[in-house]
């Protein structure tokens, strides 16, 4: 009998969660939608190869073997060639544009020295601010020579060696701090600016405070901006610990201007608060806001901002959408100016696009803000 009553019991609060869950949309959202979303992301949006990577070519031989092995290269699916230079200084220049993931160079008289020696030697100049992008180019690279080198000396007595001497601009040691420490610094101000806003609103909701704003003269604008300047000011302070941190204690150096960088941090952590802001204006629990900061915040920012993916293996419609996120923005930013030492002309585009995110996200918290009062 008590063995009964047990499963009896049992059964009917089995029961009664399955029903609870079924009637929470926001708990099936969790369990069913949450899942099918990062499978979606990371089966579709994601692709670990690498495909058509910048390459220029400064070839001071333009002799027959040269050119053969610039076609073997641009013929391979990973590498496209986009420009023919004629010295380092136009190498430079592509470099600090961010428009070359490599270049290949030809010393004069390449094929002759081959003839003479058996052997050729070539300089592959590859930008590694990506430690990732870099490490898999080069062997991407020694394996297109190897097979061209196997192509070449079928039939010949005496085998011919091509040997590349690489390079790699930024960070020659290839060390994997450069790659994740500007991308950490972003994903943490990010997370910890949209969290703390996101409930700045929805607490007054649940509280019941908000009635208190439904009859004070207070304009919304108002409202809205003050409740950002405190997590704003937090913020500039994080960002001032966070370099400290980065520079002192992980030894990533700031090659560029480190005033830029704390001036481009602050506008994203603003564009990163007026994200918060704006979940919580159209929320109503903190319970709610918590949830789409972590799903649709903080997961898509750590898979598809450049993080720990590089934004090349994103297919063409992901990188179009994922260049709207703040956060993929300020990464590229704090790359150019860390690792790269670039100034404002490289990070120009990328500013001028967290203002405009920043205002458009404030616009909207405040015109929702307003229909709700109302």
């Amino acid at each position: 009998m008590k063995l009964k009553t047990f499963i009896d019991q049992f059964l009917a609060f089995t029961r009664k969660e399955f029903f609870h869950i079924l009637r929470d949309r926001k708990t099936l959202l969790v369990l069913v939608v949450l899942p099918i979303s990062q499978l979606l992301i990371f089966g579709f949006a994601l692709n670990s190869s690498l495909a058509e990577m910048p390459t220029a070519v400064l070839d001071m031989s333009n002799d027959r073997m040269s050119r053969q092995i610039v076609s073997e290269i641009d013929a391979s699916s990973t590498f496209k060639i986009v420009e023919y230079v004629s010295s380092m200084q136009e190498v430079d220049e592509l470099f600090k544009s961010g428009k070359l993931s490599l270049v290949l160079v030809f010393m004069p008289g390449f094929e002759r020295e081959i003839k003479r020696t058996g052997k050729g030697n070539m300089q592959v100049i590859m930008d590694a601010s990506l430690q990732i992008n870099a490490s898999t180019l080069e062997s991407y690279i020694l394996a297109t020579l190897l097979t061209y080198q196997q192509k070449i000396n079928a039939g010949r007595e005496l085998p011919i060696q091509i040997i590349p001497e690489v390079k790699m601009r930024y960070n020659p040691r290839l060390n994997s701090a450069f790659h994740f420490v500007p991308g950490v610094i972003g994903i943490v101000l990010m997370l910890v600016c949209s969290m703390m806003a996101s409930l700045a609103i929805v607490k007054e909701k649940e509280s019941g405070t908000m009635e208190v704003l439904l009859v004070s003269p207070v304009r919304p604008p108002v409202i809205i901006l003050a409740k950002l300047m405190p997590y704003l000011l937090i913020g500039m302070i994080n960002i001032v610990v966070i370099l400290l941190i980065s520079v002192f204690v992980l030894k990533v150096p700031v090659a560029g201007n480190i005033f830029l960088l704390f001036f481009v941090g602050t506008i994203f952590t603003l564009s990163s608060l007026a994200l918060g802001i704006m979940v919580s204006v159209l929320t109503k629990t903190q319970r709610s806001a918590i949830i789409i900061s972590i799903a649709g915040l903080m997961l898509p920012a750590i898979t598809l901002s450049g993080f720990i993916f590089p934004l090349d293996s994103l297919s063409m419609g992901m990188k179009v959408i994922v260049h709207a996120m703040p956060v993929t923005l300020f990464i590229s930013s704090a790359r150019n100016i860390m690792i790269k030492g670039l100034g404002m002309e490289a990070v120009y585009p990328e500013l001028c696009g967290l203002v405009v995110i920043t205002v458009v996200l404030i616009a909207i918290s405040i015109k929702c803000f307003k229909n709700r009062l109302s």
